[in-house]
């Protein structure tokens, strides 16, 4: 017999575990932006590794939210937010290779901050009374 609650606490703690991950490479990539302003051209090249490592965990993020949105439905957040942090990583990524500091450092910013508010909003996720959908 299926359990729908069981099952959107697996896809639940899918997604905080994944988005966790991200929001860590969030804060590991400021850190070697901060080292790459304060001189250390060693940087640029784990910077730009870890841009392509962050890229990949939000992409696990997006596929966790459409799993937990195929669970439920009505659940429809974690995906959209998920979707739009990918864009902006691209965005990001696209900002770097162009060498567009000012836009680069403030989306850097701006995504630490969207990664931040989903990890905490995902770990507030209750799936008791989530009904299977038909």
């Amino acid at each position: 017999m299926h359990n729908a609650s069981s099952g959107g606490r697996g896809r639940v703690m899918l997604l905080r575990v994944v988005a966790a991950l991200a929001c860590l490479e969030t804060l590991v990539q400021g850190l070697l932006a901060g080292m790459l302003l304060n001189g250390d051209v060693d940087s640029v090249d784990p910077h730009g590794l870890n841009a392509y490592v962050f890229e990949f965990l939000v992409l696990l993020q997006v596929v966790a939210a459409v799993l937990l949105w195929r669970h439920n439905r009505r659940l429809t957040w974690p995906l959209k937010a998920s979707g739009g942090i990918l864009l902006a990583a691209f965005t990001q990524t696209g900002l770097g290779l162009q060498s567009s500091l000012a836009a680069h450092v403030a989306l850097g910013v701006a995504l630490c901050g969207m990664e931040t508010a989903l990890v905490l909003r995902a770990f507030m996720l209750r799936t008791e009374n989530w009904t299977t959908p038909a």
